[in-house]
This record gives structure tokens, C-alpha cells and sequence, in this order.
């Protein structure tokens, strides 16, 4: 660094009077920080490289693709969101020193190489994503479950009733008896065959997850918890097996996973009708712009909109939608008498179910 060092460095370069040999030394120091945050990664067992053999050189490209949006430059030679970032920590700190900015730009390159990697992932593999998404939706919903995180992995234990504080993070060094962290990891075909017997084709996300950690609880001479990378592989395997013999078999076969999710879709369902529901009440049935013979006719009408929109029905349409319901319904009376307010519900209840949809998505 010049004698100035990095705090006059990154002052410079959010004005936008840096030179070019100052941008490409603020870059290099960028690039290391996630280079290092990637390898620190790969060695707590996180796959991040892909089928290089040169996994440095492949890492060190991955380094550059991390922290790339940060130099997006406005045209003027200013990079909007490393001035966003830094501007505010200048203005409430007017002494700040070079090992205060290290700090910043320490937090801001994991910050940003963490978004990417997540980014890199889904494109990578959507399916494992979304499997990922789905569990930790189930933790989020679930009394009976709870994570925590050592040495970069997230791991996911069952409570059977212990007391934790809520809302703080779970030190897994005061819970080690009870986690059984001296214990060997439970052998994943044991996991396999375990998961097979428990699976029930109506139980949820939380539910599934729920009996596989309780049945890991009750072996006790290995360990009381489980990685979620774990948890991924098995609901993959269980897939992968299932999709083998629906082949072979030359049948259809529902896998858990796509039950599981089916259950949770049919829950939004649900609950966006019972908003849907309470809409009709309060705006159509009180005002006696709607009677109740109709009112229930509109509902299941409008619960079949949201299927055909999972199930990506290409003829489907509002009209056919309700016509089921009301067989002498004409193209005419639908117009007149019906499209107004069938429509403008349907819109609601799409958009209400989209936004809870963007759990599974």
C-alpha cells in the first residue's frame, strides 16, 4: 500500500480520483479475500470448485466472477455500490484507520462472495437448491427442529423438549452431551433404510424431516444431529431410486420429494382460499352483490384457477374455469353477468399465491 494505505485508497477510489495502478491494487486485495473465504470453504468439506483438476486456478476464477458486480462501474469511473457501502462508515467515522477499512472490506467481500456462491449454486443445481430452500423452511416452521452452525456447516438436530433461548444462535459446545458430538455419524445407508420406512406419502416437509431427525435421536451410539448436506443427499438418493424403478417398472412413481412439496403446495392452497373466502364475504355477500349459492360456486371455480397454474394447463381459462360449475354458462352471460368480479378475484387469489410459492420456487 502507498504510506497513505488502504483508508486513503478506498477514499480515492469512491471519489473517483484513483489511477489505474490504485484500482488494480484494491481489486488484487478484493480477490484474495474471497480466494481465501472460497479455499477456507473447501477445506470444512464444502464441494465449491466443479470437475477442474486445477481446482486453485478454478477457485481464483471463481474469486474474480465474487466480487466482479462490485467494480460495475456508472460510466464516470465511480462504482455505485462500493461508494454506497463505504460513504456512510467515512462520514460516522472521520478518523477512520487502514485496519478499520480491512475490517469493511473483509465483511463486504464475504458478504458478496456468499450472495454469488448462492447465485452460482442454483444455476449450478436447481434441483439441490431447492431441496435446500425446503428445509430450511421446514426448521423455520417446526417446534421440533433446530440448527446450528460450526466451522461454516449448518447442521439440524430434533428438540425432543430441550430448552433453548429463542431467537439465539445454538452454541453446540453447552448442548455436546445431548447432541453426542464424541459419537461416530450415523452410516448413511443405515440413514437410507431408516428414511424408507418412515416415509409416509401425506406427511409434510417439517413432518418427513421431523421423523428422520427423531429416529437419528433415538440411536444412540451415534451422533444427534445430522448436515443438512446430508439431508440433501438422501432426499436425492431416495429420488434418483425412485425414478430407477418408476423406468424399469415403466409406471409412474411419486418420489418423496415431489410429495412433500405437493403437500406443502396444497397448504398455500388453502390458506390463500381462506383469504379469498373472507374477501367474498366482506365485498360481495354484505353488499348482496353476490348470493351465497354463487359465492361457493366462484370459490371452487377459483380454487381450480390456482391448480391449472401449478399443473401449467394450456387451455385453461377463467371461463372454462367457472363453466364447470354453471354447465348452461354462455361466452355472452360470462361477458355481462360473471367476468367482472370472477376475474378480479382470480387476479387476487394468483398474486396472493405467488407470494407463497416464492418459498418453492
Amino acid at each position: 500500500m502507498e504510506k497513505n494505505g488502504l483508508a486513503q485508497l478506498v477514499r480515492d477510489i469512491c471519489a473517483g480520483t484513483y489511477c489505474q495502478a490504485q484500482l488494480v491494487e484494491f481489486i488484487n486485495l478484493t480477490q484474495k479475500i474471497s480466494l481465501g473465504y472460497l479455499k477456507y470453504q473447501e477445506i470444512i468439506g464444502k464441494r465449491i470448485s466443479g470437475e477442474r483438476v486445477d481446482t486453485d486456478v478454478e477457485l481464483a476464477d471463481l474469486a474474480v466472477d465474487c466480487i466482479a458486480e462490485l467494480f460495475s462501474g456508472d460510466g464516470d469511473g465511480k462504482f455505485p455500490q462500493l461508494v454506497k457501502y463505504y460513504e456512510p462508515k467515512y462520514e460516522e467515522f472521520e478518523n477512520i484507520t487502514n485496519a478499520d477499512v480491512l475490517i469493511l472490506t473483509r465483511r463486504l467481500v464475504v458478504r458478496k462472495t456468499k450472495q454469488e456462491l448462492s447465485r452460482i449454486f442454483r444455476e449450478r443445481d436447481p434441483e439441490g437448491a431447492k431441496i435446500v430452500r425446503n428445509i430450511k423452511v421446514a426448521i423455520r416452521t417446526s417446534e421440533k427442529l433446530q440448527s446450528f452452525v460450526d466451522l461454516g456447516k449448518e447442521f439440524v438436530f430434533y428438540k425432543n423438549g430441550l430448552e433453548l433461548e429463542k431467537d439465539e444462535p445454538v452454541d453446540a459446545e453447552l448442548i455436546a452431551d445431548y447432541l453426542r458430538r464424541k459419537q461416530p455419524p450415523i452410516p448413511e445407508d443405515l440413514l437410507h433404510t431408516r428414511f424408507i420406512d418412515i416415509y409416509s406419502p401425506s406427511d409434510s416437509v417439517s413432518s418427513s424431516i421431523r421423523k428422520l431427525l427423531k429416529t437419528v435421536h433415538e440411536f444412540d451410539e451415534y451422533q444427534n444431529f445430522l448436515p443438512i448436506e446430508t439431508i440433501v443427499k438422501l432426499i436425492r438418493r431416495v429420488k434418483f431410486n425412485a425414478v430407477k424403478d418408476k423406468l424399469s417398472a415403466d409406471e409412474m412413481m411419486p418420489t418423496p420429494l415431489d410429495e412433500l412439496e405437493t403437500k406443502e403446495i396444497e397448504g398455500y392452497i388453502d390458506v390463500v382460499m381462506e383469504k379469498v373466502r373472507k374477501k367474498i364475504n366482506s365485498q360481495y355477500l354484505r353488499s348482496e352483490k353476490l348470493d351465497m349459492e354463487r359465492a361457493d360456486i366462484y370459490t371452487k371455480a377459483l380454487r381450480d384457477v390456482l391448480n391449472d397454474l401449478i399443473q401449467k394447463k394450456d387451455n385453461s381459462s377463467y371461463f372454462r374455469n367457472l363453466r364447470h360449475y354453471l354447465p348452461d354458462l354462455t361466452q355472452r352471460e360470462y361477458r355481462q353477468n360473471e367476468r367482472s368480479v370472477f376475474e378480479y378475484l382470480a387476479k387476487v387469489a394468483k398474486k396472493e399465491f405467488r407470494k407463497h410459492l416464492k418459498e418453492l420456487m
